[in-house]
């Protein structure tokens, strides 16, 4: 806040607004590591309720425009007579932030990113082979996009904490195991497909 106090009354000189920027950027990315971490130890206490994702999720599609910049298409889909999820509104949005982020990384020249939501039947054969699924309905949100796409040795490892392949840009690894983690402490099951050269969902 103070910050954003200091920017505006500088507004003329360039030089200490890109420190400004600088400054906030760190502070940023302080509180999001913070926050990555207190979730990954699960300090960040849920609270699941019936909500319409229909309702919600559209909201997001603006902020992710912004956030992920003009080069990028944003495109949003659902299905008709969605079911209501069980789920934290505010950890399921920073989820969706969160595995938006990682596309734009894997799109630095730009491309497409699609968010969709959907109704999925979990049947028994399922199940039986993933072993911390109950069989029932559950919503389903999925995020790909168009970017470089992992190797089956990447993915196998994306969920891992603190693996990440893009140390050099900052990355900490922490990511993707607290949307693993956040999902699973709402009884759902998050899956990876990516083919290098073709993106990932």
């Amino acid at each position: 806040g103070n910050l954003e106090f200091v920017r505006a009354k500088l507004e003329g000189d360039a030089k200490l607004q890109q420190r400004i920027e600088r400054a906030a950027w760190a502070a940023q990315r302080g509180a999001t590591l913070t926050a990555q971490l207190l979730a990954f130890a699960r300090k960040q206490p849920l609270a699941p309720a019936a909500i319409d994702l229909a309702a919600t999720m559209p909201d997001l599609v603006p902020l992710l425009r912004r956030t992920l910049g003009e080069h990028i298409e944003v495109r949003y889909v659902e299905t008709a007579g969605l079911w209501p999820a069980m789920a934290d509104p505010a950890q399921l949005e920073s989820a969706v932030l969160n595995l938006a982020l990682n596309a734009r990384d894997a799109m630095p020249g730009g491309g497409r990113l699609t968010i969709e939501l959907g109704n999925k039947v979990l049947d028994e054969e399922y199940a039986r082979h993933h072993a911390e699924v109950v069989p029932g309905d559950y919503a389903m949100v999925a995020v790909s996009d168009t970017g470089h796409g992992m190797t089956t040795d990447v993915v196998a490892r994306v969920f891992e904490p603190f693996f990440t392949t893009k140390s050099d840009r900052g990355g900490t690894g922490l990511g993707l195991a607290t949307v693993r983690e956040l999902v699973a402490e709402q009884d759902g099951r998050i899956e990876i497909d990516s083919t290098p050269g073709e993106g990932t969902e």
